[in-house]
């Protein structure tokens, strides 16, 4: 393989300048897409050094190396000259391939000529300084692109400013931790960044861009949400729905009670909180959604049928395989070579879920009776009887398209509350004391006793301001050329196709909003409305505004409330819980809650009744 690179490099002796600066090449190797630099301590040699190419041992284990600031941009004829370079690096006799791209034939293009100053009121955002090896005209922030994304960008903007144009490759990025701004760009500007980003990820997974959360504005995208406000998530529904929450949140509490029948104070039983969160939240949208009950039902509560375990890895990797972290949606040769099987798992899930919700469309069809239409009204069942007045606005891909809502957003929320909750065991007693005073201990408590527990929504409040449900709001898209105000009273341009990226993590942490110690997890803050008015953005705002949000705040609370009230929790170890951030649309926990608990001992009739 060096021998072809090599004989390719001296014929293009013009190109020689970028191959000396090979040496500070950032490549991406297969496993995890991990920055590799290629120095001449891993070539063996000053040649290998100068031509950026990897010694032999090196090599084999490098499946790509590309620079990161290629864009998607036409390609100039020394790049297309690549390709045949690269073929023949491919047939090689090394395992290996190696993808080197000079700086001067692929750059980080802006996706419209620059605006002549003159004619242009408002200036372009500023962005953080780039590569310093890369020409100004190739700067872009890849090498910035760190997991999880939300921190690294959080770090920029603490930096250089809460408004920032980035170039993920080249694709425009404005990201935004002002709250002002945030507001002005989701409600003054609320149909200019009403449209998604057609990020090739998202493409498989989305049934091309076809779902609630991937449609652009436009009929498909209002016909979705129309029937998700009034026909899945209105307060009606949610009020319909309330037996479903008010049987699963004490059928998990029995589970756990009954998995640690000698359980006590000295001798706790042990629970993986993540996987009973899970459940939980499993069997709530299911129920809802199709009448089935994944978990818990008769026979070994260990039990997990091959339906529910597909289902929950289907889910897992959904939610991590989407959001706005992935290289391949802003470096197209990623894609193209499909980099670690993103592509091939996408296709593989896409398929999965569309099976799966076909059969459940199916199901219901193949029992749509009038006695069974009494019996249980679930999403797939109405939605298939407006079907029959209007099939279009109520096809079976729309009724797919709103199959797969609120499962990880609920049950990530519960986990982290937990956390939090085993890291302030003096919140958790006063929030246990607040439900013996307003419920007792003679029953569970139930989802009409919330209202009448301030403190615990206090929690939950502090729970979303640290951890909110996305820590980057779903990204959005500009259809138009726009401005933004920013302090100072300067506007700044936005060009159509500018991708926005809101930072709700980084500005509920902001101590100008929150007071000087704004990581602390402390409800207090919330009591008495102190808090009212200030800017909380857990579910986005404006007209992309998540739908499932008074879903998720009902099955958090009640889930909350009946682990305090029925268990003593505590740590597994005297170290506090390990609070790091995972990656994903949810921002798991990424080190899965487990706690050791035991039944209060009050409670315990109340339990045994379930």
């Amino acid at each position: 393989m060096r021998a072809v690179l090599e004989e390719w490099i001296k014929q293009r002796e013009s190109w020689k300048p970028f191959w000396v600066r090979g040496i500070n090449m950032v490549g991406y190797s297969i496993n995890g897409l991990h920055p590799v630099l290629f120095s001449s301590q891993a070539d063996g040699d000053d040649d290998g050094a100068r031509a950026g190419v990897a010694g032999p041992d090196a090599g084999q284990h490098r499946c790509l190396s590309c620079l990161c600031h290629i864009a998607v941009a036409p390609f100039p004829a020394p790049a297309l000259e690549m390709w045949s370079a690269l073929g023949r690096l491919i047939n090689g006799e090394h395992n290996a391939l190696l993808l080197a791209i000079p700086l001067d034939g692929i750059g980080s293009f802006p996706p419209h000529p620059p605006p002549d100053p003159q004619e242009q009121e408002a200036a372009a955002p500023p962005p953080p300084p780039a590569e310093p090896a890369v020409p100004p005209r190739h700067r872009g922030h890849l090498h910035l692109f760190k997991k999880p994304l939300h921190r690294a960008l959080s770090g920029l903007a603490a930096t250089h400013g809460p408004v920032l144009l980035l170039h993920f490759g080249s694709r425009a990025v404005l990201h935004v931790t002002d709250p002002a701004v945030a507001e002005e760009c989701l409600t003054d500007h609320d149909v200019t960044f009403a449209n998604r980003p057609r990020l090739p990820s998202s493409c498989h997974l989305s049934n091309g861009y076809t779902t609630l959360g991937s449609s652009s504005y436009g009929p498909n995208w209002r016909n979705l949400r129309r029937i998700a406000t009034v026909e899945v998530f209105s307060a009606h529904r949610l009020l319909r729905s309330a037996d479903v929450r008010g049987g699963e949140v004490p059928h998990m509490a029995r589970w756990l009670y009954l998995a640690a029948p000698a359980a006590g104070p000295s001798e706790p039983a042990r629970a993986d909180v993540k996987a009973r969160a899970f459940e939980l939240a499993l069997n709530v949208v299911a129920r809802m959604v199709a009448g089935k009950q994944y978990y818990g039902g008769e026979g070994d509560a260990e039990a997990e049928t091959e339906e529910a375990s597909r289902f929950r890895e289907m889910v897992r990797e959904y939610f991590a395989m989407h959001g706005a972290s992935n290289l391949q949606d802003f470096v197209l040769l990623l894609g193209l070579v499909d980099i670690g099987g993103a592509k091939r798992r996408a296709v593989k899930l896409s398929r999965e879920h569309n099976t799966w919700a076909q059969r459940l469309i199916d199901e219901h069809r193949a029992t749509a009776t009038a006695a069974a239409a009494t019996e249980a009204r679930t999403m797939v069942g109405d939605l298939l009887k407006m079907q029959a007045s209007e099939p279009e606005a109520y096809s079976d891909k729309v009724i797919t398209a709103l199959c797969l809502t609120g499962t990880d957003t609920s049950s990530s929320t519960i986990e982290w509350g937990m956390a939090l909750l085993l890291n302030h065991p003096a919140a958790m007693a006063k929030a246990r004391a607040e439900i013996d005073r307003f419920v007792g201990t003679g029953r569970v408590v139930e989802e009409a006793d919330l209202p009448n527990l301030p403190y615990l929504q206090c929690i939950i409040r502090e729970n979303l301001r640290l951890y909110p449900v996305g820590p980057l709001l779903a990204p959005h898209e500009s259809s138009a050329d726009c401005s933004v105000s920013v302090a100072g009273g300067g506007r700044y341009a936005v060009p159509a196709g500018t991708m926005l990226l809101v930072n709700v993590h980084a500005m509920h942490r902001d101590a100008r909003i929150w007071g000087p110690d704004p990581e602390s997890f402390s409800p207090e803050r919330f009591e008495g409305g102190r808090s009212e008015g200030k800017w909380m953005l857990p579910f986005g705002m404006g007209r992309r505004r998540c739908p499932g949000e008074g879903l998720a705040v009902k099955v958090v609370g009640l889930a909350l409330a009946t682990l305090v009230q029925c268990f003593e929790w505590r740590r597994v170890g005297d170290e506090e819980v390990d609070m790091t951030e995972g990656s994903g649309l949810t921002m798991p926990k990424a080190v899965p809650l487990e706690a050791l608990y035991s039944p209060r001992p009050e409670m315990v009739p109340a339990l045994s009744a379930l």
